[in-house]
């Protein structure tokens, strides 16, 4: 059976399998996300639980801002690490495995507060927050496969609430964040039921 496309060409288009690995645990992690915000009635929505509380329009806005955020500084280090001539982990196990302690950003108990250039504005309805995210998960992918050949692991940058992690790490932790604020959506729309 003849391909197309040349060897070498078709190994170059090939994600690597730690790439891989995240592009699926991003979009589990995103789908579980999607399954809160949809448990919430579209009209309760933009409603804030209180006025110190975000709104679910206001936490899925903050989430795009992160990926967007995340996704840019992705490609900034892919950019450089590939103009010094980084080449491909040679490590494929699973990456994924090797964050050692998911729970403390799942875990609503501790509190973070985010960076102003995170803080949702509050300006946007839940129709628009949505496309947000679509746009911002499109970006996210987009790095992540343009950093296909690129060693993540060496590539280093300090989260505002995890310190130093490498680029890996960062991409786990922004799945995990989506756990994170599906619990507290979750939580908002309880909240916005009993009152």
């Amino acid at each position: 059976m003849s391909s197309s496309m040349p060897p070498e060409r078709e190994q170059s288009t090939q994600l690597h399998p730690r790439i891989h690995e995240l592009i699926e645990y991003l979009t589990e992690h995103r789908r579980r996300l999607h399954e809160a915000v949809a448990s919430i009635p579209p009209f309760l929505r933009e409603r804030k639980p209180a006025p110190d509380v975000w709104s679910v329009a206001e936490v899925v806005e903050h989430l795009s801002l992160v990926e967007h955020s995340v996704a840019e500084l992705l490609a900034r280090k892919v950019t450089a690490a590939r103009a010094n001539g980084a080449g491909p982990d040679p490590d494929t196990s699973s990456v994924v495995a090797t964050y050692v302690d998911p729970e403390v950003v799942v875990d609503r108990t501790r509190k973070f507060s985010a960076p102003a250039p995170v803080q949702p504005t509050g300006t946007f309805d839940q129709s628009a927050g949505t496309d947000a995210l679509v746009h911002s998960q499109a970006a996210m992918m987009s790095s992540l496969q343009n950093a296909n050949g690129v060693n993540l692991a060496p590539l280093m940058a300090t989260h505002p609430a995890l310190g130093p992690l490498n680029m890996y790490h960062w991409v786990i932790s922004l799945a995990l964040h989506d756990d994170r604020h599906a619990a507290q959506i979750r939580e908002i729309g309880k909240s916005l039921a009993g009152s």
